[in-house]
């Protein structure tokens, strides 16, 4: 006899209680509040501040303070906080550790601890989006988001191409700086997210939501090209390999394939739009390549042996596209149009600095700070000696794998392999082990997303640009969320008083850096209200402005080298000389020597100037500048009565500047201190004629429409240059 079916119950399901219907609502308005972030970050910038990238820090900072706030706010009123970390984790807290050991080596204790947080920050918007990206809806949401971002800052872009807005200088890719400040930056964010967009294809399931996603991916792409940055395409070009040959490796689908045939269509007319027809042939000969690079990698499923010849051809493809050792002429014609020269020569000082300090490296972000130091250095070596050009200083390594090993040594170098290592290893064990066709397939896009970044990770310096790092990271923390499996998880639980005691060190964490980011975000806006008023003139103004940003900046560095201009202007010579000393270790530029060895002359400190200078000619400064500097010692053996050296320094001012009339001025001084009177006159009327074609020009300029600053940095020089006319008349007479 079968058993009687029991009557579904009638009783309603047990309510919710107050405090979870709360947190549920809470994680809502996370999420929504994390997208919105991704949408606005690359965006955000403040007319007022002195540079894109900084303010976008200071939003990150207190945005994602927030975030967490609610992250913890949501699960304290769950009592239970499951976090999952991930198995990519410790990467975060040995990071942090070898940063701080870092601090042994010539970098600020200040400098590091201020980085150090925001790498913390961004290690924050990594599991924040980890933990949100569960769903399939949140991941259309946070991917969405960020593609929006990207088509603001690529409208922006454009429009500054096209001249419709103001952007940077000139016009045409002069003016094209975009949100970011320069086009590069620009690119190298546009470019991580071409992949990663045909999750969107896969995932949504309107035609028109699909088709909108499709011309937006197309549009950033295309902007992306107008950019002429060569790093990003070969970025795509390997991305575009390595998604092929994932699929034919583990074969994923999703979408019909007319949508894909239309991606490919659009990439197609991206190209030709911008580049013409070579352009267009270029990408067509691409895709082809993928095809074969699928194909090969299907017979790789099929037949294990066929990995030797495998590994033999992508070693040769290594030696062929890499400059150093490539036999190719076209590879080296291409690195070298491309800045290849420059590139190397920043490589080379970041290795002159590892192994200076091998172990812990020179301090997490003080290659900008230690960068003249160490160019000299490299400069005394034979393969410095092959470098016969000057260069300017450089902020960045242009390599991310050279600045870390620069800036943390081995121990940091070491970390950041383990860490691209563990990327790799529990990402394809991730796509290896997924079953599902479609996740599949979205993985290997996001993993194509992730190789664009670390292949232009070798010509630039992707992890120091805000908005590149949250490209990046975003796109991490969706491709390790829980959604695609459980290889590489860790998941932590906390409840009771570890939940209360985490909530409050976060909050005390997100209040603090909240607070001095905002003070340091109004340091930097007296510093642009400084450097304003110091341009026209009003000097009083801008030291007090200087002196403001300083004081509220949590480590002071290039608004203490604008108070020392401030101070010298004012005639505050021993405050302008302890200034710009203190920038030493901070914001060490090639003029920091020269106005600091003017200080020193003013002073009688002649010893102090004359090592400056020296110092600085080593650095084999721009042509600008050396000639500058050259004035200046001529200058110093005036002042101590050695007027033959004088004679001989001012001889090779005015034959690297012909047009140099402060140069022809001290000769003539110096001729009529050694009674030669008629070449004192010689060399005055030489700078007379000088003197009267800058004033004409001068005068023209100041007829025009110029900037407020410019147009007070002119008065100024007109002024210096009336005075100087009529000495020169005066000695003529």
């Amino acid at each position: 006899m079968g058993k009687k079916r029991r009557r579904p119950s009638k009783r309603p399901p047990a309510r919710q209680s107050g405090r979870a219907r709360a947190g549920l609502v809470l994680g809502q308005v996370r999420l929504w509040a994390l997208a919105f972030f991704l949408l606005s970050m690359p965006i955000f910038f403040l007319p007022g501040n002195t540079e894109y990238g900084y303010t976008k820090t200071v939003y990150t900072l207190v945005f994602v303070s927030v975030l967490v706030l609610l992250w913890a706010g949501e699960n304290l009123l769950r009592r239970e906080w499951i976090v999952e970390l991930t198995l990519l984790f410790p990467v975060l807290p040995a990071f942090l550790a070898v940063s701080f050991l870092s601090v042994s080596g010539s970098a600020a204790a200040g400098l590091v601890l201020q980085s150090a947080a925001i790498f913390l920050y961004f290690g924050l918007i990594y599991l924040l989006v980890v933990n949100t990206a569960r769903e399939d809806s949140a991941v259309v949401v946070l991917l969405g988001a960020l593609l929006l971002g990207g088509v603001g800052t690529a409208l922006y872009g454009l429009l500054q191409y096209t001249g419709a807005v103001p952007g940077g200088p000139g016009r045409g890719l002069g003016a094209m700086i975009s949100s970011m400040g320069n086009r590069q930056f620009l690119a190298g964010f546009l470019s991580y997210l071409v992949l990663p967009v045909g999750v969107l294809l896969i995932r949504l399931r309107r035609t028109w939501s699909r088709a909108g996603a499709l011309v937006l991916g197309g549009f950033v792409l295309a902007v992306m090209l107008v950019t002429r940055q060569v790093g990003v395409r070969l970025g795509l070009g390997v991305a575009s390999g390595f998604v092929a040959f994932a699929l034919g490796l583990w074969p994923g689908k999703g979408a019909r394939w007319m949508w894909w045939s239309a991606a490919a269509g659009a990439a197609l007319a991206a190209l030709g739009s911008v580049g013409g027809w070579g352009w267009f042939l270029s990408g067509a000969a691409l895709l082809g390549s993928c095809g074969v690079v699928w194909a090969w990698a299907t017979t790789l499923r099929r037949h294990k042996w066929a990995w030797i010849p495998t590994a033999v051809l992508v070693l040769l493809a290594l030696i062929l596209l890499i400059p150093v050792t490539s036999p190719v002429p076209g590879v080296r014609q291409l690195w070298a149009r491309q800045s290849g020269a420059v590139r190397a020569y920043d490589w080379w000082v970041g290795y002159e600095m590892w192994r200076d300090r091998p172990v812990f490296g020179i301090g997490l972000s003080a290659y900008k700070a230690e960068f003249v130091p160490y160019k000299t250095t490299f400069l005394d070596t034979p393969r410095g000696e092959q470098y016969d050009f000057p260069i300017a200083p450089a902020a960045q390594a242009h390599n991310e794998y050279v600045q870390v090993a620069a800036e943390l040594g081995t121990a940091g170098f070491l970390v950041l392999l383990g860490g691209l290592g563990g990327i790799v290893w529990l990402g394809l064990r991730r796509v290896a082990t997924l079953e599902d066709p479609q996740r599949r397939l979205e993985l290997i896009l996001l993993g194509g997303g992730l190789i664009v970044t670390l292949v232009h990770a070798t010509v630039t310096f992707p992890w120091r640009l805000p908005a590149s790092s949250l490209a990046f990271v975003t796109i991490l923390g969706v491709a390790f969320s829980p959604r695609y499996g459980p290889v590489g998880e860790w998941t932590v639980t906390l409840r009771g008083k570890v939940l209360a005691a985490t909530a409050v060190a976060l909050a005390v964490l997100g209040v603090t850096v909240s607070a001095f980011a905002v003070r340091d975000l109004m340091a930097d806006r007296y510093l642009f209200r400084g450097r304003q008023e110091l341009a026209t003139g009003n000097v009083q103004a801008a030291r007090e402005f200087l002196e403001r940003s300083v004081d509220l900046d949590f480590f002071p560095r290039v608004n203490m080298y604008w108070l020392g201009l401030a101070q010298l202007r004012a005639g505050d010579l021993e405050a302008a000389r302890d200034t710009l000393r203190d920038c030493f270790g901070r914001y060490v530029i090639e003029p920091l020597y020269a106005n600091l060895a003017q200080v020193h002359m003013q002073l009688g400190e002649t010893n102090e100037a004359r090592g400056l200078i020296q110092e600085l000619l080593a650095t084999r400064p721009r042509k600008d500048m050396e000639i500058h500097a050259r004035y200046l010692l001529a200058m110093l053996e005036v002042g101590e009565g050695r007027y033959d050296v004088a004679q001989e320094f001012l001889r090779e001012v005015v034959a690297l500047d012909r047009e140099h009339w402060r140069g022809w001025m001290l000769l003539g001084d110096v001729a009529r201190a050694r009674g030669d009177r008629a070449q004192a006159r010689d060399n005055y009327g030489r700078a007379l004629e000088i003197i009267e074609r800058d004033l004409g020009r001068l005068e023209a300029r100041l007829g025009e429409a110029v900037p407020m600053d410019e147009y007070a940095r002119m008065q100024s020089e007109y002024q210096e240059l009336r005075r100087a006319r009529d000495l020169a008349q005066q000695y003529l007479q």
